[in-house]
């Protein structure tokens, strides 16, 4: 069983997947784009009913309504945020909408679900960091939930989405593991060694980034991390050893570095 991710150039109304996502906002009422076509689909008074009994989502959430006349069974109503400077808990926010979204989908037994670009378009979220919210949600979720089987398929109709999210996509796909100690051949750091403390922000992506880790294709002169708990351990992978321990404080702000010192 495994979870698949791709990206099609169709309406996500034509898609006949168990389950499609609206691009919902907090009052859950029709709208524009994609909501709109979702609302026409489905019927606008049957889905607007339902949306009502239920009232309300908070961005970063999502509820699941029937889709009534559409070909999928569920509409799953997930609101992302309005981007404002990217600072305002819009990446936490975004990819919290696809992860809820997703857990829906599991709980309904859903084998298929079909996703708009969530934030992407009236609310203004720029599209390649829409696309890495987007594909760092699916990527967790799978490797979260190893034994359920789900078809993602992201419905786009615009050509430069498309073309920006098969890219990033492609970006994604060679190594889609977490990394682990084990993953590489590693050598602790010694015990003799320099350290400081480095006080510097780090973005959720950067973050996200940073706990996926990284397992070098070949030895080279490349580096080979990954991370245990709020510490990263950074290898050189041509020699395996250890040079770098980075110990990330609760907030995410302040690190600090250990490295060993060169030895003649």
């Amino acid at each position: 069983m495994m979870t698949t991710v791709e990206i099609r150039k169709i309406s996500i109304t034509d898609l006949d997947t168990d389950a499609v996502v609206n691009a919902a906002n907090e009052g859950l009422k029709a709208g524009g784009g994609v909501c709109g076509a979702i609302f026409k689909a489905a019927g606008y008074e049957e889905l607007q009913k339902a949306c009502d009994k239920i009232g309300h989502c908070d961005t970063g959430s999502a509820v699941i309504t029937p889709a009534f006349h559409m070909k999928a069974k569920y509409v799953i109503h997930a609101v992302g945020p309005r981007w404002k400077d990217g600072k305002s808990g819009e990446p936490e926010q975004l990819y919290n909408a696809y992860t809820r979204a997703l857990e829906l989908a599991r709980e309904y037994g859903c084998k298929s679900v079909g996703f708009p670009l969530i934030s992407a378009g009236i609310f203004g979220y720029p599209v390649n960091r829409a696309w890495d919210q987007a594909f760092w949600a699916c990527r967790e979720f799978a490797e979260k939930n190893p034994e359920t089987q789900l078809e993602i398929i992201f419905a786009v109709r615009d050509d430069e989405i498309l073309k920006i999210g098969k890219k990033e996509l492609l970006d994604w796909a060679p190594n889609l593991k977490v990394a682990e100690k084990g993953d590489w051949t590693a050598y602790d750091m010694p015990e003799k060694h320099d350290s400081f403390v480095l006080v510097r922000t780090f973005t959720p992506e950067q973050m996200q980034a940073l706990r996926h880790g990284n397992i070098p294709e070949e030895m080279e002169d490349k580096w080979f991390w990954y991370m245990e708990g709020n510490t990263l351990y950074a290898h050189r992978s041509w020699t395996g050893y250890c040079i770098y321990v980075i110990q990330f404080s609760e907030d995410g702000r302040k690190l600090m570095c250990a490295f060993p010192e060169l030895f003649s």
